[in-house]
């Protein structure tokens, strides 16, 4: 199986076709050791010669491949697997019945062992040959070259051309420089094709103008998930399940997405391994061992320095690094310094000897620059501004840790933690250097950790609570440890990885472990099993935790549809002596709208602590601020105010706080900015919110974020788009069985289609009062007005007197006294609605009003009254981008009968429908400016306004819309 590369893929293939025209081609093809050069060249003209069994290979073309990339020799690159070094150049192409061979290939392989073997390389290509300078074989090469091509195509390969001879690389220049025209493709595939030992010639030729460059970067992590798969058949795993994209995002990061070496870390690691964090990822040997070479050559300065630096982590300050390195200056213990160069390490590779860097006295500054210098030209380190050192990349960084022995590690992470100002990175240091249990530590973390919760850092404080348990030795503790673990994972948003730290056995007892499990059970979408744990957790509660679980218990009832409960249980939390710090129950109440009389039958009073206030800060989510209090602004209608509350409460939460807080503030701004007018800020921020939610595996958050991205699109007249995210709502929500999801999917649903008899649906949904969809009830109005159904919609805008804004009710009375014949008081109203939409600063009521007057006035008889509203009104909604009302300007104006048809139908203005049906005529813009008496950057800026009007960006898209309307010129 090959992966990724479809671009490189094609541009080789499109030079295999011109080449196979007549037209001679040259590619370089480069990348680092392992990043699918070989496997790029065997698939490319396996491809184009139709050879089965070579498309089957695998992504790094392990599968006989050869070259560098693999590790093999033999195969340099041949699209049939065959050896490079065939002296008559075996076709590329397999015969099957009715098929023909295209291609001739000649392929050939540097090696590091015989690149002083001259000509080689050109031995490998065309086998003996004459002579023994690289001109007089260029020219024999060239003449090879000339025959072969005359017959059929040829390809010349010649893959890690950095380890071919000399003598047979200046002949190959010679030989393509001259190859003007021809049908020859010439593949050079090597890591760097600024390396000094390819010839100047050669060089130049590949990198000028006619030379195609192919830089291949590592895979992408959707093509390393692929990837996995077929590791995992070919284990013979196939049900070993798929990679997740967090296993795949780190497998990226920790390999660049280098395609060899994942290859060799998806064999030996699982998917739940390379994707939980606290799991450190080695070097696989591939990396290991050509970097424990270039180590070997290197001083024992730059060696010390280096297992510094890996200690540290990504960046270190040089300073500090040395400092840290001089811990090495005590000698090895005998197990270790007896330790041959040979024996291995835990990662397969031989153990590198460190030594300390000799005392320097006043030359000390001087022999840390001269070994992180000896660092940088080993290809390891890189100094950065500010005197800071990092690795190359994160497998330098695993390859030089793992090749520590335990006794330098352990040195060299203590002498780490003396050095370090940050508290929390010397906890980390001294327990990965710890030989076993340390209850004194282990208290230093769980403290620590205590402190990182109380900041909002929950993903923080479960890595040090993790080593706290490692670092226990009774069970129990390690047992209640890891509760907290799971926790604290939790609260950070991972419900991913919570999930999987819950399958973990444990012999917790605690109705503490209830309430977390519940918790989970809850986020995952698991309603019932959060039921029953939540239910047994209040049960055995304790004051420590009972506000938690009574809130999750809200959380769990206004999902399933029972707003009284949730509101009841919400009260309940707050009414607690003992407030956990990641409460949040005044947003269940502000959700559930004006909170209810009454409690749950099994949920008996609990005291108030004296001296303890029943109200906790807005920035805890008080009825003041935060969610809660922007809940209210939206029900308000006061969608400014709701903006500037939800916008403060995302970025306090993205510095450190909840991340399901987040993601329903988040969602609830996009509502916000819906309300505001500025549908594409909603659009996108409900898409993004939508996106982490799914990567976070919040589920249970899933029907109402895909809701709230249902509103703007239909807005902007994307109905598609529009109708995905309802019916996802929807699926999902019935999925969980999530009652108050479902709701919000009916509402949407109902508005998107535009339903003959919504009133049943509009009803329901209005009694939900759910934040997430728009209020129906304004909707419904305007449905009833236009069935004739007048006396309900009388009834139904009584009901809406102080709760929708005024500028909507006044339009509303507007369109119910139209309906009763009242053609004045209408008018009146709707100009009264209009002064109030304007002052209250709302464009698309604004808009509305106008497009309501408009109609009045065309219908009264005043058409030139009525196309100044409506023209006005379609302005309104151009600026939004609402394409469904700017139709409905189009049609009223076109009634109106004073614009040309077309120009109301498309939203234009006369001078842009002029324009675009002289494009649609062909015209050069020139052209158009000669006739239409403009110039020509004016005539670029109205086709720029009719493509962003039409949303199209094409001459022919533009022809096709203009013809679908018969105004064709």
């Amino acid at each position: 199986m090959f992966v990724g590369r479809a671009v490189e893929l094609a541009l080789v293939r499109g030079a295999l076709r011109a080449a196979g025209g007549g037209l001679a081609r040259t590619i370089a093809i480069e990348g680092p050791e392992g990043i699918g050069k070989t496997a790029l060249l065997r698939h490319a003209l396996a491809q184009a010669s139709g050879d089965r069994a070579a498309r089957g290979g695998t992504a790094c073309g392990t599968t006989g491949c050869g070259g560098a990339d693999c590790g093999t020799r033999g195969c340099g690159g041949a699209a049939d697997g065959s050896t490079g070094g065939n002296a008559g150049g075996e076709s590329a192409s397999r015969r099957e019945p009715g098929e023909t061979t295209e291609v001739r290939v000649l392929a050939a392989s540097g090696d590091e062992e015989e690149r002083r073997l001259r000509l080689g390389v050109v031995r490998q290509l065309l086998g003996e040959v004459g002579g023994d300078d690289p001109w007089s074989v260029g020219q024999a090469v060239f003449d090879e070259l000339e025959r072969l091509q005359a017959a059929r195509p040829v390809v010349v390969v010649v893959d890690d051309a950095q380890w071919a001879d000399r003598a047979s690389l200046q002949a190959l220049a010679f030989a393509l420089r001259r190859l003007r025209a021809g049908r020859v493709l010439a593949l050079v595939a090597c890591r760097d094709v600024a390396d000094e030992w390819l010839p100047e010639g050669l060089r130049r030729l590949l990198t000028g103008d006619e030379a195609l460059r192919l830089t291949l970067a590592g895979l992408t992590a959707a093509d390393l998930a692929r990837l996995a798969g077929q590791v995992s058949a070919d284990a013979g795993e196939p049900d070993a399940g798929p990679l997740t994209d967090r296993a795949a995002a780190r497998l990226r990061e920790h390999t660049s997405g280098n395609p060899l070496h994942a290859r060799a870390l998806l064999a030996t690691h699982t998917a739940r391994q390379l994707a939980d964090p606290g799991v450190r990822l080695p070097a696989p040997g591939t990396y290991a061992r050509p970097f424990a070479r270039r180590l070997r050559a290197s001083d024992a300065r730059t060696r010390a320095l280096i297992a510094a630096c890996a200690v540290l982590g990504d960046p270190c300050d040089l300073h500090v690094a040395a400092a840290v390195a001089a811990a090495l200056d005590t000698p090895l213990p005998a197990y270790e310094a007896e330790t041959p160069p040979a024996t291995a390490s835990a990662s397969g590779v031989a153990a590198w000897p460190v030594a300390a860097p000799e005392a320097g006295g006043g030359a000390a500054r001087v022999e840390v620059l001269d070994a992180l210098e000896g660092g940088v030209d080993a290809g390891v380190l890189e100094e950065r501004p500010g005197r800071t050192v990092a690795f190359r990349d994160p497998l330098a960084r695993a390859a030089a840790y793992g090749m520590l022995g335990a006794g330098a590690r352990a040195r060299l992470h203590l002498a780490a933690a003396r050095v370090v100002e940050d508290t929390g990175t010397a906890l980390r240091h001294r327990a990965a250097a710890a030989d076993g249990p340390d209850e004194t530590l282990a208290e230093e973390l769980v403290g620590f950790a205590a402190k990182e919760a109380q900041h909002g850092l929950w993903l923080e404080a479960a890595a040090h609570l993790e080593l706290a348990a490692g670092l226990s030795e009774p069970a129990a503790t390690r047992d209640e440890l890891r509760t907290a673990v799971l926790e604290h994972v939790l609260l950070g948003g991972d419900v991913v990885r919570a999930d999987e730290l819950a399958a973990a056995p444990s012999s917790d007892p605690r109705p503490e472990r209830r309430y977390v499990l519940g918790r989970l059970a809850l986020a995952a979408g698991r309603f019932d099993e959060a039921a029953e744990s939540l239910a047994e957790a209040w049960r055995d509660r304790a004051p420590g935790f009972a506000a938690d679980t009574a809130e999750q218990l809200a959380w769990l009832h206004l999902v399933r549809g029972d707003r009284e409960a949730a509101a009841n249980w919400a009260r309940l939390a707050i009414e607690q002596p003992i407030q956990g710090p990641a409460g949040r129950p005044y947003d269940v109440l502000a959700l559930t709208g004006e909170p209810l009389q009454g409690r749950p039958h099994d949920a008996p009073a609990l005291p108030v602590a004296a001296g303890r206030s029943r109200d906790v800060p807005a920035a805890q989510g008080g009825p003041a601020g935060g969610l809660a209090g922007a809940v209210r602004c939206l029900r308000g209608d006061d969608a400014a105010a709701a903006s500037a509350m939800l916008a403060r409460t995302v970025t306090a939460e993205g510095r450190a706080g909840l991340p399901h807080h987040r993601l329903l503030a988040g969602a609830l701004l996009a509502v916000a900015e819906y309300r505001d007018g500025r549908w594409a800020d909603a659009v996108a921020r409900g898409e993004r919110v939508l996106a982490e939610a799914w990567e976070l595996g919040q589920r249970w958050l899933l029907p109402c974020l895909e809701v709230v991205c249902v509103a703007p699109l239909v807005a902007r007249g994307e109905h598609e788009r529009a109708l995905a995210h309802a019916n996802a709502a929807r699926a999902a929500a019935r999925d969980m069985r999530h009652v108050m999801g479902e709701a919000a999917a009916d509402v949407a649903m109902a508005l998107l289609e535009g339903r003959d008899e919504p009133a049943v649906t509009l009803h329901a949904a209005a009694a939900t009062g759910d934040p997430f969809v728009p209020d129906p009830r304004p909707r419904l109005v305007e449905l009833l007005v236009a069935e004739g159904r007048l006396d309900e919609a009388e009834q139904e805008l009584a009901g809406l007197a102080g709760l929708a804004g005024q500028a909507r009710q006044a339009r509303l009375q507007g369109l119910l006294l139209a309906a009763r014949n009242a053609p004045a008081e209408a008018e009146a109203s709707f100009e009264h609605a209009l002064a109030l939409a304007a002052e209250g600063g709302d464009p698309l009521e604004e808009g509305r009003v106008l497009l309501d007057l408009g109609r009045l006035l065309r219908r009264t008889g005043r058409r030139r009254a009525a196309a100044e509203r409506l023209r006005a009104a379609r302005e309104v909604f151009v600026r939004l981008g609402a394409h469904p009302l700017v139709a409905g300007c189009a049609q009223e104006l076109e009634a109106c009968g004073l614009e040309p048809s077309g120009t109301v139908r498309l939203g234009l203005t006369p001078q842009e429908f002029s324009t675009a049906r002289l494009v649609a005529d062909g015209r050069t813009n020139r052209q158009i400016a000669r006739e239409l008496l403009i110039s020509v950057k004016t005539v670029e800026y109205h086709i720029g306004k009719i493509y962003t009007k039409l949303g199209i960006g094409s001459r022919v898209a533009l022809a096709s819309r203009l013809a679908a309307l018969g105004d064709t010129p």
